[in-house]
């Protein structure tokens, strides 16, 4: 019984032994493979990038190829390299697209042997009947399109109500204390007096603006319009608007 038993503990010995060789002859293998490994596993990852870009372009129901072109290019680890077309229902339009993905390699015990970030890129072809997509196609060779980054009102909302309260319905007084939170230039500002009261419009984008109303000294409301409210066709970020029955409304 005791023989057999010390013949157990070998064999687990072995076993053991063999497994570690396994794995460390494992591990070899993967440093020495070339880097599709690494490329394999970015494929998803900036697959998800390119949902992000999609879900963006049905959200915001875009058709033109230059609003494309813009919107994609905003998302962060993505570039345009090309965009040809016009409009989705009329010539369709086709983008291709360069990703960033974050691959790695695991070993046992999900242990990561490799890591990098490699460029995936991207077709999509939006219309002009059918919108479909290519994943990990061969990265045409060019620069990536310029897209310039769209400016933020990012936590502008606070400095902007503690600007306005103290200096009451007074158009020129209201310019300069919007002028002193030292926006970025390329964020567009808009001033309209009616009946004793200023309205403000500051707007980023299509869809990130702030309208504000200074009816008197330390009387200031903000409203941000919704996504709904602010698509093509619907109310307009202005001065104007603050000052109208719609401000501070609900989507219908």
């Amino acid at each position: 019984m005791r023989g057999r038993t010390k013949l157990i503990g070998l064999g687990a010995v072995v076993a053991v032994g063999l497994a570690a060789v396994g794995a460390w002859r494992y591990e070899e293998h993967v440093q020495r493979q070339p880097d599709w490994q690494i490329h394999h596993t970015a494929v998803p990852d900036a697959a998800k990038k390119v949902d992000d870009v999609l879900a963006q372009f049905e959200r915001d129901h875009l058709f033109k190829a230059g609003d494309y072109l813009h919107s994609a290019g905003q998302h962060p680890d993505v570039q345009v390299l090309s965009v040809t077309g016009q409009t989705h229902w009329q010539t369709g339009v086709t983008l291709v697209l360069k990703v960033t993905g974050h691959g790695a390699v695991r070993g046992f015990d999900d242990v990561v042997l490799r890591q990098n970030d490699v460029p995936i890129c991207f077709r999509l072809q939006m219309g002009p009947e059918n919108d479909s997509r290519d994943d990990d196609i061969d990265c045409p060779a060019g620069a990536p399109l310029p897209v310039p980054p769209d400016p933020s009102l990012q936590g502008v909302d606070e400095r902007l109500q503690r600007a306005l309260k103290p200096v009451g319905p007074n158009e020129a007084a209201v310019r300069a204390a919007v002028a002193r939170l030292n926006l970025d230039p390329a964020i567009h500002q808009d001033f309209a007096v009616q009946d004793g009261i200023v309205g403000v419009a500051l707007r980023a984008s299509q869809y990130d603006c702030v309208v504000a109303r200074v009816a008197a000294r330390g009387d200031v409301t903000l409203w941000r319009p919704s996504h709904t409210q602010l698509a093509p066709g619907e109310l307009d970020c202005s001065a104007g608007l603050a000052l109208s029955s719609e401000f501070n409304t609900s989507p219908h």
